[in-house]
């Protein structure tokens, strides 16, 4: 299965680009294992995915909420102000 990840800010210059294709043998997967994922197949960035938010469908979604490859995702790094 492919989720297709909209990257926002200096995360998509670690990722390659703006949108980034991973797959994974299920079609849903919690948040959590999302980022796990995307940790592991981006090593030099799995500590700013583990700080980022996710978000489905245009909303924040929670660690333990579900995506499955029909949804549009986003993760959104933290932004600092100053």
């Amino acid at each position: 299965m492919k989720y297709h990840i909209q990257v926002f800010a200096g995360l998509a210059e670690q990722l390659g680009g703006p949108v980034i294709t991973v797959v994974a043998d299920q079609e849903t997967m919690t948040i959590t294992a999302l980022k796990g994922l995307l940790s592991e197949r981006f090593p030099e960035a799995a500590a700013q995915l583990q700080g980022s938010f996710v978000a489905r469908n245009q909303a924040y979604a929670a660690p333990e909420d579900l995506v499955s490859i029909h949804d549009e995702i986003a993760i959104i790094p933290p932004v600092s102000g100053g």
